[in-house]
């Protein structure tokens, strides 16, 4: 029997999305919740790739968020709405589509009879307004009942056999669709095709700009049906790390390199039937990369790159005709037929570059010059520029030509990109590739509106991409970053948007992976030309990413602390950050102890209690960790001791070392100490935060060591309850927390199931 959920009820409707008119599960996500993003319920609300795919697939349960928003009175009005003007024009058949919601729904038997009379109150439907009402009545409905977890197999998909094993519900990843504006490169897609007939790798090379990402997406779209599976990687950096970030359904591991050797001897399964993209590949790998390893897979892949590498099969994107050029203008400059003159002028200035092209046609569509005025400027170039920069030039592996990068600059200028215009490129080339949620940036940045940040959209400058977020072309990037010069003193703005979000230690962000590429990029890219706040902001950085094990930021931020240890407090806390990565990233606890060691010798509690309390209960805990509780109370009393006796105010650090003081003093036989210590720390605690939940369960915990279960039971409950709307849209870490958890309370008679169900 199918049962009417919220899996089985998008499926449907998407099933009927009209060929002309398909539509991504991102893009059917935005289109249906669209009501909730725009609302200031959605600021920080993340529709991450992965979670997308697990909601469709039936493996998660749909945010709490949504559901709670569209039961509010009046908003299921609003998504209604959504509906009839967003998804039901997509739909060939829509009164079928709503034939069949109907029919799920009527042969569910776990739906009650009063609840299907009232849920088909606009059924049968006589117009668009009667189907909008239904099914958004519906949805709302599957959203809220209680959920079952489908069955998606994962462990019999090792490709065994002739073909690929088809991995959509086991690697959640989306191919984006070609920009809209895409024309020409039809002989480009068959060349590329019959090379890929022949040759497992096949990278595509150009100068930057020229659309090479667009061709490669363009040729996924048109020759999908022709592959088992298709899958799209963008390359930041790190091919290991790349690999270690698909979405796999059964990830469990927090370590990357598990999860590499993982992914990787997958990956490796799959046949010639699959194709891997490798997006914006512009580097010249290490033996130590990644790279062999991922050219010893058996199945396709298409590399798009600056880079030239001439020892395998290459195929470079070249300028595209003149008269392609000119079609591509008149998509955004609709005077392009009555000026064809001197756009065909403008276009031949920029030397067909595909960039260079769309720029100046979106400036011409601003109205910012007319056409003779900037063809008249673009010209200007040619008392800069010689004909030998019109030559392929290579800088650091990566092609391109002098001309197209200073015709870009050019066009920048043109556009008059000062002011809030200009804080906002400069501060985009932190963005990682993959984007970031334009109200979150400006968010961070303290912008008023989104006013500039669509000028730039509307100019190209800024481009939105297939998850509906923002980024800037990698030309774009390099071009701001030799111009506008990001450093910490003129991004002060921005930077401390993030920073206030790292000082919130006991909070669980939804969005934490994209401000941590943030950060990286900040500490890759930003002049320091200010390192006192510098340092501060990396420490507090760190301590976020320790929370979340995120490996290659807390190494990032190691690398720069060693280079500005200029005294002890700095080496201790170098000392300390090195003790923290072995033990949480390498869970290699005797190195973590000789680190911390020297850290604890270095630092002095009378010139910087703060740090020497911190250090000297990462001591402790270590010890503790190693069942050397002699050692362990040695120096957690003296870190409680240097925090109470200099009156500190409480951190969210000294919150962990009294937790972890707490944790051993009730290990020690002394429960009314660790109880009193876990109280006070809920007091300087956030409540509904992960450190506020762990204080709760700690000292139920220690109730129930005192076999005190009447006082232990709502501490635990409320711990719970606290946990499980933390990882909500995170069901496997749910019921990992969980399974940890009735662990710790299984010797005592407790189900934590049962604590939960009686929430």
């Amino acid at each position: 029997m199918r049962i009417c959920d919220f899996c089985t009820a998008a499926k449907i409707i998407l099933d009927f999305v009209a060929v002309g008119k398909s539509i991504s599960q991102l893009d059917f996500m935005y289109d249906l919740f669209k009501d909730f993003i725009e609302s200031d319920e959605g600021l920080d609300f993340d529709f991450d790739n992965g979670l997308v795919c697990r909601w469709l697939n039936g493996t998660a349960k749909i945010s709490s968020r949504l559901t709670s928003y569209y039961s509010a009175n009046g908003n299921i009005e609003a998504m209604a709405i959504d509906i009839e003007q967003n998804i039901l024009p997509l739909l060939y058949d829509k009164f079928m589509a709503a034939e069949e919601l109907y029919h799920i729904l009527m042969n569910d038997t776990t739906v009650s009879a009063n609840l299907k009379s009232e849920l088909t109150e606009n059924y049968p439907c006589n117009n668009d307004i009667d189907l909008s009402n239904f099914i958004s009545r519906v949805l709302l409905f599957t959203m809220s009942r209680t959920f079952i977890k489908h069955d998606v197999k994962t462990k019999e998909l090792l490709s065994t056999g002739a073909l690929s094993p088809i991995v959509k519900d086991y690697i959640y990843d989306i191919v984006p669709k070609p920009c809209r504006h895409f024309c020409g490169r039809e002989t480009d897609l068959e060349n590329i095709h019959e090379l890929l007939k022949e040759n497992d790798k096949i990278f595509l090379t150009g100068v930057a700009g020229i659309g090479k990402s667009e061709l490669a997406k363009m040729y996924a779209e048109k020759y999908k049906k022709e592959y088992t599976n298709i899958l799209y990687l963008r390359y930041g950096g790190n091919l290991k790390q790349m690999i270690a970030d698909c979405d796999f359904a059964d990830d469990t591991e927090t370590d990357a390199d598990s999860r590499f050797e993982r992914h990787s001897r997958f990956l490796k399964s799959l046949k010639e039937d699959t194709l891997i993209i490798i997006d914006n590949f512009d580097i010249v790998p290490t033996p130590e990369s990644g790279f062999d390893d991922i050219m010893q897979y058996r199945c396709k892949i298409l590399f798009t790159t600056r880079c030239r590498f001439s020892e395998y099969t290459e195929f470079e994107a070249l300028e595209m005709p003149q008269s392609t050029l000119v079609g591509l203008a008149g998509k955004f400059y609709d005077k392009t037929e009555q000026k064809i003159e001197i756009v065909t002028q403008i276009i031949n200035e920029v030397h067909r570059h595909t960039l260079s092209a769309e720029l100046a046609a979106r400036l011409l569509a601003c109205g910012i010059l007319k056409p003779k005025k900037l063809l008249a400027e673009l010209k200007k170039l040619k008392s800069i520029l010689q004909s030998e920069d019109k030559i392929n030039i290579v800088k650091d592996g990566r092609n391109r030509k002098a001309t197209y990068y200073e015709h870009i600059h050019r066009l920048m200028y043109i556009a008059g990109l000062d002011g809030e215009c200009g804080e906002i490129l400069k501060c985009m080339t932190f963005v990682p590739d993959e984007g970031i949620d334009p109200r979150l940036f400006a968010r961070w940045l303290n912008l008023k509106n989104l006013n500039s940040l669509n000028r730039l959209i509307e100019y190209g400058t800024i481009k939105r991409n297939e998850l509906h977020k923002i980024t800037l072309h990698p030309l774009i990037r390099e071009i701001t970053l030799d111009d506008k010069k990001p450093s910490i003193s003129n991004c002060e703005i921005f930077i401390a948007g993030i920073h206030n979000l790292c000082l919130m230690h006991g909070a669980d962000l939804p969005y934490h992976n994209t401000m941590f590429k943030v950060i990286e990029n900040i500490i890759l890219l930003a002049e320091k030309d200010d390192t006192d706040k510098y340092k501060i902001f990396i420490k507090d950085a760190f301590a976020y990413m320790e929370k979340y094990a995120y490996q290659s930021g807390m190494k990032l931020i190691i690398a720069e602390l060693e280079t500005m240890a200029h005294n002890n407090d700095d080496r201790a806390l170098l000392f300390d950050y090195k003790s923290a990565y072995e033990h949480i990233c390498n869970q290699n606890i005797s190195a973590a102890l000789e680190y911390e060691l020297q850290a604890v010798n270095l630092c002095d509690e009378n010139t910087n209690p703060h740090l020497a309390a911190n250090i000297c209960a990462n001591m402790g805990g270590l010890y503790h960790a190693t069942g050397d509780m002699l050692n362990a109370k040695i120096y957690m009393e003296k870190a409680y001791y240097i925090l109470t006796e200099n009156n500190l105010q409480y951190t969210a650090d000294s919150i962990a070392q009294i937790c972890n003081y707490a944790n051993l003093a009730a290990n020690l036989s002394e429960p009314e100490k660790a109880i009193m210590a876990l109280k006070k720390c809920t007091e300087y605690t956030e409540e509904n935060s992960g450190i506020y939940a762990e204080l709760l369960w700690n000292t139920g915990i220690i109730y129930l060591q005192m076999d005190d279960k009447a006082n232990a039971v709502p501490y635990l409950k409320r711990a719970l309850n606290i946990y499980a709307e933390i990882y909500e849209d995170e069901p496997e870490l749910t019921q990992r927390k969980i399974s940890e958890l009735q662990d710790a309370v299984s010797a005592y008679g407790i189900n934590t199931q049962n604590l939960i169900s009686e929430n």
